[in-house]
Parts: structure tokens; sequence; C-alpha cells
């Protein structure tokens, strides 16, 4: 995944155009949204590694949704960071959609992975990866809202 970040980042430059030998902000590869889209697609990667390594909760119910928001939505932040450096960018309104919707269950899911945890009377790795994992799911959650909100701006 990370060769195929790296790839798109090298080929991204024919997105750069020149109009009066002043660069638009809107056609450059790299811009502010872009960085936090990359940024997006990082977390839930390393949110889902974390989810395959501490894979439980507290019911059927939490553990289907937290899994099809990690999983679901790394599908969806590395497909709107891949479309966005190259130029062919979401709709503003799907985009805003996928972000506020991302963010309740980003944040959902990762509340119920802490709640799941916060109870051990343990200290192990297992419970200290299922903590963090859920304070990653939170703060991915206010980061679609802050995407969400740069991309209601733009």
């Amino acid at each position: 995944m990370l060769r195929l970040l790296l790839w798109c980042f090298c080929q991204s430059s024919w997105v750069l155009k020149r109009t009066n030998n002043k660069q638009d902000s809107k056609d450059m590869a790299f811009s502010r949204l872009s960085i936090i889209k990359l940024v997006e697609a990082v977390l839930a990667a390393v949110i889902l590694y974390m989810h395959y390594e501490t894979y439980e909760a507290n019911g059927q119910f939490e553990l289907f949704l937290i899994t099809t928001t990690f999983g679901g939505f790394l599908i969806i932040t590395v497909g709107t960071f891949l479309g966005h450096i190259s130029g062919n960018g979401l709709n503003r309104i799907v985009d805003m959609y996928f972000c506020v919707l991302g963010a309740c269950l980003y944040i959902a899911a990762g509340s119920m992975s802490i709640n799941h945890y916060q109870g051990w009377t343990f200290k192990s790795s297992k419970s200290n990866m299922g903590l963090t994992k859920g304070s990653l799911g939170i703060i991915e959650g206010a980061i679609l809202l802050v995407d969400a909100f740069f991309v209601y701006k733009a």
C-alpha cells in the first residue's frame, strides 16, 4: 500500500497546471485538503491493523460495527485520497456525506472499543492496544469533521 501511495505521489506531478506563470491552488497535486486526506488514509490503515490484533468487543453488534467501520472506511479514505491527488475528486456533497458519516461511525466505534477495554483489571499489551485503537478512532472522527469543514469551505 505504501508503494502504491508513493507511486501516486510521483505520478501526480502532471496534475500541476500553470496559468500565466502562476499555479492555480485548485489544480495543485498536494494542497492542505490532500494532506488531510493522506493523514486520514494512513490513520485508517493503522487503526485497521490494530483492530486485527485486538479483534473483540462486548457483543456481536459492536464487533460488526467496529469491523465494518474500520475496514470499509479504509477503502473510502484511500479512494478519496487517490481521486483527489489525481484531479478527479468526488462531488462536494458526496465527499461531505462520507466525512460526516465516517466521523459519526469512527467516534461510535472508538468509544465502543474504549468501553470494552477500559474495564480490564490487568494490564496487557492487548488492552493497551485496544484502548489506543479506540482513541485513534475518535481522533480519526475529529479529523474527518475537519475534512468536512474544509470541503464545505472549498
